[in-house]
Formats: structure tokens, sequence, C-alpha cells
């Protein structure tokens, strides 16, 4: 055997094992379609009360709103899903938090296989909680929950909170 024949001989086993190993590699799952809808206040304080609705809570939401998108967007295993064509009908509906499930319903009807939704449970200026959903949008099935609670009603208190639970809790499956 000549040395281009062993040359070629063994860049044909090579090729064979290269490809022998891409095959018996499982095939990278599509990224889930994900939903994430706009977090909720639901608010039983003596403050909210009296005083109605806090513009800075309304900023706090939709500063964590976009942390859990950027979260989402930031996962090579998730692509969001703009919800943003469900805007009207949302705000006709009750609270997502208290409709059962239906924001499954909705994620799927955006082509989502999975719904996100959560709200800030606020007790008094003091004592806070956040709590994160994400429910099968075929089946409606409650796939994970976190809740944490927080101290203080501060940008930085929620922000923690939110971060602290997606880091501990949320998007876990397949991880823990």
């Amino acid at each position: 055997m000549t040395a281009l024949q062993r040359c070629a001989a063994v860049a044909l086993r090579t090729a064979c094992v290269v490809l022998l190993t891409a095959l018996a590699m499982p095939a990278a799952a599509a990224p889930v379609k994900v939903a994430v809808f706009d977090l909720e206040l639901y608010d039983t304080s003596l403050e909210g009360e009296l005083r109605g609705p806090d513009p800075a809570e309304t900023a706090r939401l939709q500063q964590l709103d976009s942390l859990l998108r950027k979260t989402v967007a930031a996962r090579a295993d998730m692509v969001g899903v703009d919800t943003a064509p469900l805007r009207e009908r949302l705000a006709a509906m009750p609270t997502l938090y208290s409709c059962n499930g239906c924001e499954a319903k909705l994620a799927g009807e955006l082509g989502a296989e999975r719904a996100v939704s959560g709200f800030v449970y606020k007790i008094s200026t003091l004592i806070l909680y956040i709590t994160v959903t994400v429910r099968d949008s075929a089946s409606g099935e409650l796939l994970e929950k976190g809740s944490v609670s927080i101290r203080g009603n501060t940008d930085e208190s929620w922000q923690h909170g939110l971060q602290s639970l997606l880091k501990r809790q949320i998007f876990m499956v397949g991880e823990k």
C-alpha cells in the first residue's frame, strides 16, 4: 500500500467515524414557543384601597414584564411569541390570575406551546409576593409555579424578587 493509499484510507475511516457520531447524536429540539403575558397587580393593601393605582407600581410591573421576556429571549430552548394581538381582549377580561388557566387557551390561539403569566400580590407596603406560572397551552396543565416573598415596595426589591424566582424556581424543567 502506497503512502497516498494509506492517507486516503485514514481519511475515509475518519470521515466514517465523524458521520456515525453525528448520526448517533439526537437532533436538537426546536425551541418551545412561549407567550409571556403581562404581570398583574393584586393589591389588597389599605394603601391601594385609599389611594388607588400607583404609577410607580405600574412602572415596576412593566420592568418585570421586560425582564421576564428578556429571560425567555436569552434561552436557546425558547422563543417568545408576541401577545400584543390580544391586548384589547385581555383588557376586557378578568385578571389572568383569577381565570383558572385561561391564559393557556389564549397562548394556543397565538401559536404558542407555553403560557407564562403571573402577578404581584401586595399585602402592604412592606409585604409583597411575586408568583409566576407556566402552563401547557394545549392541555392547560400547570407545568411550573413559583412564588417569592419580597420586602419593600421598591424597583430594586421587585426586580431582585423576580430574578431570584427565575433563577431558582421557574424554567427549571429538565434542569432540576
